[in-house]
């Protein structure tokens, strides 16, 4: 069964793309179409995101990759641990450069929903000390059950 995350050991965001995309489509989750619809939306609209915290200890990344409604089956968050950081566009300013090994694929077929989960991962990235736990955490099961806990995943 699938669990909605992902230990992946790539070098780049092409392979995180092909990789993610295709164990995606296999689970049901997204179209065919998905994966070349996720790698144009993130030329067009970068998905990194650099997390300063504010009593500047230190500076943490993510990304949130996502396409249209149109190529998604279902709605979930796919959480993605990458074994080392990988070149990812800010995404306010897509002039610098991210350095992410976590990412937060949004899986959404609900236009309206977009917003509700956007909004629920910001309140997780800035909330001090998630990111650097999550870091820490190799063990699927584990990191399921933490994200489920911070209310990241559900499963209803």
């Amino acid at each position: 069964m699938f669990e909605d995350i992902l230990l992946t050991d790539v070098s780049s965001q092409e392979q995180l793309f092909e990789s993610v995309a295709n164990e995606l489509e296999k689970v049901g989750y997204v179209t065919k179409e998905y994966k070349d619809a996720l790698k144009e939306r993130e030329k067009e609209f970068p998905t990194g995101l650099k997390i300063d915290l504010m009593d500047g200890s230190d500076i943490l990344y993510a990304a949130i990759p996502h396409t249209e409604t149109k190529y998604c089956l279902t709605d979930r968050i796919v959480y993605v641990k990458n074994s080392k950081p990988l070149v990812f566009k800010h995404m306010i300013n897509p002039e610098e450069e991210c350095y992410v090994n976590s990412f937060f694929f949004i899986i959404n077929d609900k236009n309206d929903r977009q917003t509700d989960v956007l909004s629920q991962l910001m309140s997780f990235f800035v909330e001090k000390g998630n990111l650097e736990e999550l870091g820490k955490m190799d063990s699927k099961d584990v990191i399921k059950k933490y994200l489920i806990q911070k209310g990241v995943l559900h499963y209803d």
